[in-house]
């Protein structure tokens, strides 16, 4: 599994080696969707900033439709955004969009996890989940502790069997994860902060296997709130810094 170990989650590739080995090993869309990946989580690609098929294309040397679908996964990931008849652009949200998405998560993951505390299903994957967050905090790596905290809550989601509220919360949390990945450092740097945010997953877990549905609401409202408060600090001490 990726990330399981500081080896894994410390690994750095360059430019030419992300796009040119991998075709070797997989699709060319496969490979020009990791590379731009790359690109975009290193900051040389920045929130907002357009990606232009044929100038990729030309400087990758594929095909420009291999980028048009490298794109796509991309967008899929949540690390871009497409409109219609326009470039696609790497994903940016505003302080006000931030908010009211986690208003909508607070009340979505909180009816999920009163679905889950009613049904009781299997929970091994969100334990593993759950692990997997706190190695990537023992190993300092951001980008491992995004991708399982957004595992996470989709498998949490998933488990309350309604398929209707999983799309609704995928549809708002996977740019939001990977806007938060870009916006963050690669290393954690507190790791306090990061093992008291992994002490709230738990807990989230913890509530959804009592069997009480509405304590399992209330919690995780509240986890989901401490959540975006933490976040929206952030963002007034970056803008504060940026003075």
């Amino acid at each position: 599994m990726l990330y399981n170990n500081c080896v894994n989650a410390a690994y750095s590739l360059s430019k030419v080696d992300m796009v040119f080995v991998l075709n070797s090993l997989t699709s060319v869309k496969s490979s020009v969707a990791g590379f731009l990946r790359e690109e975009i989580l290193s900051g040389r690609l920045d929130p907002g900033e357009r990606i232009v098929e044929a100038k990729w294309a030309a400087k990758l040397n594929v095909a420009q439709a291999s980028v048009r679908e490298a794109l796509n996964i991309l967008a899929v990931e949540g690390f871009v955004q497409k409109k219609s008849g326009r470039s696609a652009r790497v994903t940016s949200l505003s302080e006000a969009d931030v908010v009211q998405i986690y208003e909508l998560r607070m009340s979505l993951e909180g009816l999920a996890a009163r679905l889950v505390a009613v049904r009781q299903p299997d929970l091994r994957d969100l334990e593993q989940a759950l692990a997997d967050m706190h190695s990537a905090v023992q190993c300092g790596n951001m980008r491992a502790w995004c991708e399982r905290d957004l595992s996470f809550h989709l498998l949490l989601c998933e488990k309350s069997g309604n398929r209707f509220l999983v799309e609704h919360v995928r549809r708002l949390i996977v740019p939001l994860f990977a806007f938060i990945t870009l916006r963050q450092r690669v290393i954690i740097g507190n790791s306090e902060r990061w093992l008291k945010n992994y002490e709230e997953h738990r807990r989230i877990l913890e509530a959804v296997r009592s069997a009480d549905s509405y304590l399992a609401q209330r919690e995780v409202e509240a986890i989901v709130y401490s959540f975006a408060k933490g976040y929206t600090a952030d963002w007034v001490e970056e803008k504060g810094e940026g003075r």
